[in-house]
């Protein structure tokens, strides 16, 4: 509430009139148990029928059908094979959940507790957790139906319980078997059914089929996070943008580099060393023989020597 407030404080009185039961989770009701809040079931169930939406509607329903009713039949083995209180993937999951859990513990009863710990921004928070009750201070465990961390946390101390006697029976293997008990009677062919007369014909508006092959996939909405939603920058974190068009952060990290040094040229200077060796000196008797002698008018030349070297 504080960051909604902060960003756009006309949101918290209209928030407060029309969604104070809707918006968050902690303000649902506590009777009936949510796990999650999302449209997951809406999109599994677009993609379930996506080779079916060009059907006509009566096909459609019928395939619609037809995958409920394999869908019952595969649900009701699978209950047949079930054993225990709770479903073997809520105990899985709080079984995931109870890894690495390290919190601080004040005992105040047999069944009760206070949970604090302190983060590593510095900021510390606290609940109260009543196993009796079945209640903690930050409500996940009322409105899920499932034992939150802290409470598991609870358990770890007090070795008599279980925490599977303290999940809500809505996850329990009866529940399951009991909304799957039904099943759906086969019915014939489209032929087979029997036919009536309305005493007038539908025809259908005359429209124009658009060229292309028909779209399956929903179309998702700008707010909408994915693979058609906004684009998020990674380095100022704003909408509308990736990294690589970010001009406002490309501007910042201009004025935060030092300004670029000017280049010196060095003067090219020769070493001693080289104006030693561009010196021409006389060349050197390549015979040791002291009675040959080697003069301008008649140089000397060894066999194995191609050059005369210089020093």
């Amino acid at each position: 509430m504080e960051k909604i407030a902060a960003a756009c404080p006309k949101a918290i009185p209209w928030l407060n009139k029309h969604h104070n039961l809707i918006w968050s989770i902690s303000k649902f009701s506590k009777e009936c148990k949510v796990d999650y809040v999302n449209n997951n079931i809406s999109e599994c169930f677009n993609n379930w029928i996506k080779d079916y939406k060009d059907l006509l509607v009566v096909d459609l329903m019928d395939k619609i059908r037809e995958k409920i009713m394999e869908k019952i039949s595969t649900r009701q083995e699978i209950a047949k094979r079930l054993e225990g209180h709770i479903l073997p993937s809520v105990l899985y999951e709080l079984n995931m959940k109870s890894r690495g859990l390290h919190y601080d513990f004040c005992k105040s009863g047999s069944l009760s507790a206070e949970i604090s710990r302190t983060t590593n921004e510095g900021k510390t928070w606290r609940y109260g957790v009543d196993l009796a009750k079945r209640t903690c201070g930050c409500g996940q465990w009322e409105v899920s139906g499932k034992p939150c961390t802290h409470a598991i946390f609870l358990f770890g101390k007090v070795r008599q319980l279980k925490v599977e006697d303290y999940v809500d029976d809505y996850y329990s293997v009866e529940r399951f078997k009991v909304a799957y008990q039904f099943e759906i009677t086969p019915m014939g062919d489209k032929s087979q059914w029997p036919k009536n007369d309305p005493g007038f014909e539908v025809v259908p508006p005359p429209l124009e089929r658009p060229a292309g092959r028909p779209r399956k996939q929903r179309i998702k909405a700008s707010g909408e996070l994915g693979k058609r939603g906004p684009y998020q920058c990674k380095r100022c974190f704003q909408f509308g943008h990736i990294e690589k068009g970010c001009y406002a952060t490309q501007a910042k990290l201009e004025q935060e580099l030092p300004p670029p040094r000017p280049n010196k040229q060095k003067k090219k200077t020769k070493s001693k060393a080289v104006e030693a060796s561009t010196e021409v000196t006389e060349p050197l008797n390549i015979i040791d023989d002291p009675k040959v002698t080697s003069s301008p008018e008649n140089p000397v030349k060894h066999p194995d020597v191609n050059n005369v070297m210089y020093c």
